[in-house]
């Protein structure tokens, strides 16, 4: 009786860990660089690896509305079936450029990302430099 109880616990962990293979296997995972510089009274925000651009007044609603263009592109293209990202050019190399000659990082900002990772989504906290004054 034993040995069949041990045997169904293995079962059901190996089971446990097929599943969490098959999860991991279908995440997809995102990265994205940004680039920050003023532009006149406004702070921007590009994304590199997709072409994606906001600006706010200060760094605390450069951060939410970096937030929202990411979050908002993946649930819409996820809700008409569509893979995120997929037909988004790259930044123009001015700004990859800008990232490049950067050496001053600021901590990433924390996404609300639950909703995602429940779709089997993963994007990593943004790697976000700021520019220098003279580069935009």
């Amino acid at each position: 009786m034993a040995s069949r109880l041990r045997k169904r616990e293995r079962a059901s962990r190996a089971k446990e860990r097929l599943a969490a293979y098959h999860r991991e296997a279908n995440t997809r995972k995102y990265v994205i660089r940004t680039v920050v510089f003023q532009e006149g009274e406004w702070l921007c925000a590009q994304c590199l690896e997709y072409d994606l651009m906001v600006q706010a007044k200060n760094l605390k609603q450069l951060f939410r509305a970096l937030q929202k263009i990411i979050v908002g592109h993946i649930a819409i293209r996820l809700r008409y079936h569509q893979q995120p990202f997929q037909d988004l050019p790259r930044a123009p190399e001015k700004y990859w450029a800008m990232f490049r000659r950067s050496r001053l990082e600021l901590p990433a900002p924390m996404f609300k990302l639950r909703l995602l990772r429940s779709r089997g989504i993963v994007v990593a906290p943004p790697q976000v430099r700021v520019a220098t004054a003279n580069a935009a």
